[in-house]
């Protein structure tokens, strides 16, 4: 908002310029006098100067600008490297999230193949029962013989090793059984705990892919951004450029228009030359005529009535030259009040650009500081991720002799430990996992800074835009003080010409009562005043 507004008041600005360039030329094409076209080519050396000037200010913003593409596209590349970096991650953890499925579905193959063995265990068990009841019914069957048959030593003997044998066999049976229902349990834990992984990293996946999202997201949004700030770029030169054409456009025409001044103010200076020779003849032509003849008074009577229409003529023309001065005077004030106004507008300009130069300062070190923070944060990721891909080295060796325990026969407390070794693992790849995306959060933050350093930087501009506006109103104030000076320079050529027509119209008056002698020589005296007074115009012109 603050740009759009900094930008509408340039506009004003240069509206209003424009306006006061206008009326001064109009100004300057309504003053008489023919020492205009000096002052109409000084203004023009002025203005090819600035144009000049405009030209190195134009190359050094388009030299400014290239910069900044430059740099726009180095921070393009630079998150291209990330977005491929990322998605390179992305691919890597998919791949050992596929590679833990296929574990935990061979896992869960061996499970069922174990849980379909349960029913040979279960098969053992019930055989182990049917031996135990028979073994039961030889013992009876044997208790009974031993009754029935006489005792002697070798039979009891056979009794007693036969009755050892079985109570052998019986107790194998039951350590047997027993054995298998602990396996049987062991199988069912393994089981769970597989179930329970199972979940986990299905969890873990459907966060994974949240975070490609989000990543694909975050990376549209800033290419947009960075189309937004591209399309502004273009337009702000597209519309310098415009600027540059219509002020090369103005000062040809302003140009065009004082040469064609000075030509027509040359054609008036040879006319008037030409007529005051005629004038110089007609003077001698008269005298000689006087001289030859009085009786040509009657038509000096008539010169005399003609030189009375003549000042009648200049009086009404003193009349209109007034009332184009009051004109002139009236626009002129008008002029004034705007540039007191311009004034005014600037020194607030001025007061809100200081400002925008302690945010420009501000900001700077804030970027040096966000720089430095940005490296430590990448020292950091870099260290986390050469401690992750150790973890994972260390979580597979470990799951390989996890795997390796498994296939023997009989478990051991290592592989508790193994396992414990195995979770806290985990919980430290979960928590790199989480300060990585702590890193990325305030990454992101470091960007939006950067985009407000940007527009900071843009502010800028605008300021330098400001400061060449507030040039060119100080370079129009000093042409209108020189058009102050020649208005009051022809104000006193007026009042001069009108204590002359005084002095000569005085005399006029009374030559009624004058004799016909000095009748001739007072109509001398006012044809050489009057001529003299035309040389020394033409002179001053």
């Amino acid at each position: 908002m603050r740009l759009m507004r900094a930008r509408l008041e340039k506009e004003e600005f240069e509206g209003e310029l424009k306006e006061l360039q206008d009326s001064l030329m109009s100004m300057k094409k309504q003053m008489p006098g023919f020492d205009e076209a000096d002052s109409y080519a000084e203004d023009l050396q002025r203005c090819l100067g600035d144009i000049k000037q405009a030209r190195t200010e134009l190359d050094r913003q388009k030299v400014e600008l290239n910069k900044k593409e430059e740099e726009l596209q180095a921070l393009r590349r630079a998150s291209q490297v990330r977005e491929s970096e990322l998605r390179s991650e992305i691919d890597r953890l998919k791949d050992q999230s596929r590679q833990e499925k296929d574990e935990l579905e061979m896992a869960l193959e061996k499970a069922k193949q174990s849980s379909g063995g349960s029913s040979p265990l279960d098969q053992g068990s019930l055989e182990l029962q049917e031996a135990n009841t028979r073994l039961r019914e030889r013992l009876t069957r044997m208790t009974r013989l031993h009754s029935s048959v006489p005792q002697s030593s070798e039979a009891e003997q056979a009794l007693e090793d036969e009755n050892r044998s079985l109570r052998c066999q019986l107790e194998e049976a039951r350590r047997g059984a027993s054995r298998l229902g602990k396996d049987r349990d062991e199988l069912g834990q393994r089981l769970e705990e597989r179930d329970l992984e199972r979940d986990a990293l299905r969890r873990g996946k459907s966060d994974l892919e949240e975070q490609k999202r989000l990543l694909d997201r975050a990376l549209e949004k800033i290419s947009k951004e960075m189309e937004v700030m591209l399309g502004d770029s273009r337009q702000s030169v597209q519309a310098l450029q415009s600027q540059m054409d219509e002020y090369r456009e103005r000062s040809r025409r302003d140009l065009q228009d004082a040469q064609r001044q000075g030509k027509d103010r040359l054609a008036e200076l040879q006319r008037a030359q030409a007529n005051l020779k005629t004038l110089q003849e007609e003077v001698s032509r008269l005298k000689k005529e006087l001289l030859v003849c009085g009786e040509e008074r009657d038509s000096a009577q008539l010169e005399r009535d003609l030189l009375s229409s003549r000042l009648k003529h200049l009086e009404s023309e003193l009349d209109s030259e007034r009332s184009a001065q009051t004109d002139r005077n009236r626009e002129l004030r008008g002029l004034e009040d705007k540039v007191k106004t311009m004034e005014i507008e600037l020194d607030e300009e001025k007061s809100s650009v200081e400002l925008l130069n302690d945010r420009v300062a501000r900001s700077r070190e804030q970027i040096d500081q966000l720089r430095g923070d940005l490296m430590k944060e990448r020292s950091t990721v870099h260290d986390l991720e050469m401690d992750k891909s150790v973890l994972e080295r260390q979580v597979k060796e470990l799951r390989s002799r996890v795997a390796d325990m498994e296939t023997q026969s009989r478990p051991s407390a290592g592989i508790t430990l193994l396992e414990v070794k195995i979770q806290e693992l985990e919980e430290r790849l979960h928590s790199e996992e989480r300060e990585k995306l702590s890193i990325q959060a305030s990454q992101r933050r470091v960007e939006r800074k950067l985009k407000d350093i940007i527009l900071s930087l843009r502010v800028k501009a605008l300021k330098r835009q400001l400061d060449e506006s507030e040039g060119e109103v100080e370079r129009l104030e000093g042409v209108r003080r020189k058009s102050l000076r020649d208005l009051e320079e022809q104000q006193e050529l007026q009042e001069a010409l009108q204590a002359k027509v005084y002095q000569t119209r005085r005399p006029v008056l009374g030559s009624s009562n004058l004799s016909s002698e000095d009748e001739d020589g007072f109509y001398d005296n006012n044809i050489t005043s009057i001529l003299t007074e035309g040389q020394l115009h033409t002179t001053n012109c």
